[in-house]
């Protein structure tokens, strides 16, 4: 059977929401090509990532320890309310720093959402005695994003050819508050912390945050864990550059639609192989899958105008290996955390993540406008060895 016994009964929601989400972003693809047509240089738009990384760098441990200690449905809810106006108005103004003030508050409403969404929906299968379903629920709402994803690039390639980008921002917007609403009407919460005045509530938040920083740092696994995952999620940064490589390579802009397609199948049945890899040391596989993605990458500074069909493969496979981060990461640091700060840890990493994201985009971003993308891409893969390093640490 596809869903195990009561699955969908009590992760339907968080499904619904994963379809929606997928589906609705559609204008990923075409993302860095929108603001090169606004004339923006690769340096300022990676001060704009940078600048949601910062935001997100921030807000990551108060708005974990929030949820922890309030709400983590209504922190991801709103989170979502946030996100959503804030993409909206992306769609309507084409002002540098305008954008700059909505990536910093759209990476605000991001940290309502990361962290407390998993611990969400961990507790609540704790509360159901469905441990089994941990791993389940990070292998298939990844592969519903993805399934999503086949058919969003489609749509979008078509209204990019038919209109522009521009419309592809208010799908998003639109459909990021759809799916909170979903959320918020379906999704139940097992999780129920003590009444606390405004006073406890802060100075909990405050002692959360210690507690989980602490935490992080003298738990050995988690703490290589977190540093490998900052260096892997810096290493996919190049991910950013290869839309306008394949444009220089000579693909039709609308035809990133097809390749991001392609990209969200091959990622769709990736992860289901993550269920036969248990039988493997976490830190071995990423080590291995770490390795054929560098090679991959060394291999675009021999590609040349005409070829972006090789590229475009290229990228499909170094892509789909990296699906697997989430389905195998996640359930193995989960794990690793205590019920009380799990929000709070979670956020820890993606704090972590947020800012080597950052800092790699503002370095790439730089160098993009001197050297090129087609060095760049390749480039990124020293990242790659330092998180080769940090797993290799990793002794469970």
């Amino acid at each position: 059977m596809l869903f195990k016994k009561r699955e969908l009964k009590l992760l339907f929601p968080f499904y619904l929401y994963y379809l929606i989400i997928g589906i609705s972003g559609m204008i990923l693809p075409f993302l860095v090509i929108y603001f090169r047509d606004l004339s923006f240089s690769f340096f300022q738009i990676s001060v704009l990532f940078t600048a949601f990384s910062v935001s997100m760098f921030l807000f990551e441990i108060p708005t974990g320890a929030f949820a922890d200690v309030f709400s983590r449905k209504y922190s991801v809810v709103l989170g979502f309310l946030i996100s959503g106006i804030c993409i909206l108005l992306m769609g309507i103004f084409s002002s540098f720093w305008i954008f700059f003030l909505l990536f910093i508050i759209l990476g605000f409403g991001m940290t309502l959402i990361s962290g407390a969404e998993e611990a969400w929906v961990i507790d609540n299968l704790n509360y159901y005695r469905r441990k089994d379903l941990h791993k389940e629920f990070f292998i298939k709402s990844q592969s519903i994003a993805y399934f999503a994803g086949i058919f969003s690039p489609l749509v979008g390639a078509l209204i990019v050819k038919s209109f522009s980008i521009k419309p592809l921002w208010f799908v998003w917007g639109f459909g990021i508050l759809f799916g909170g609403l979903m959320l918020f009407i379906f999704g139940k919460e097992k999780y129920k912390p003590k009444d606390v005045k405004i006073s406890q509530l802060f100075n909990k938040t405050v002692r959360n945050s210690k507690n989980g920083l602490k935490y992080s740092y003298n738990h050995k696994i988690i703490f290589y864990l977190v540093l490998a995952s900052i260096f892997l999620a810096m290493m996919i940064m190049d991910g950013d550059y290869w839309q306008p490589f394949l444009k220089n390579l000579g693909m039709p802009v609308y035809a990133l639609g097809i390749v991001f397609s392609i990209v969200s199948a091959v990622s769709m049945i990736i992860p289901l192989t993550a269920r036969y890899l248990d039988k493997y040391k976490i830190q071995n596989v990423f080590i291995v899958l770490i390795g054929i993605r560098i090679l991959l990458l060394s291999s675009v500074l021999f590609l040349y105008p005409n070829l972006f069909i090789l590229g475009a493969g290229i990228f499909i496979f170094s892509s789909g290996l990296m699906s697997l981060r989430h389905p195998l990461i996640e359930p193995y640091f989960q794990k690793h955390l205590p019920k009380k700060v799990r929000a709070t840890i979670t956020s820890v990493k993606s704090m972590g993540v947020q800012m080597g994201m950052g800092l790699s985009a503002l370095l790439f971003g730089f160098l993009a406008d001197i050297i090129g993308v087609q060095k760049i891409i390749p480039l990124t893969g020293v990242f790659g060895l330092v998180a080769m390093y940090y797993f290799y640490k990793i002794r469970d």
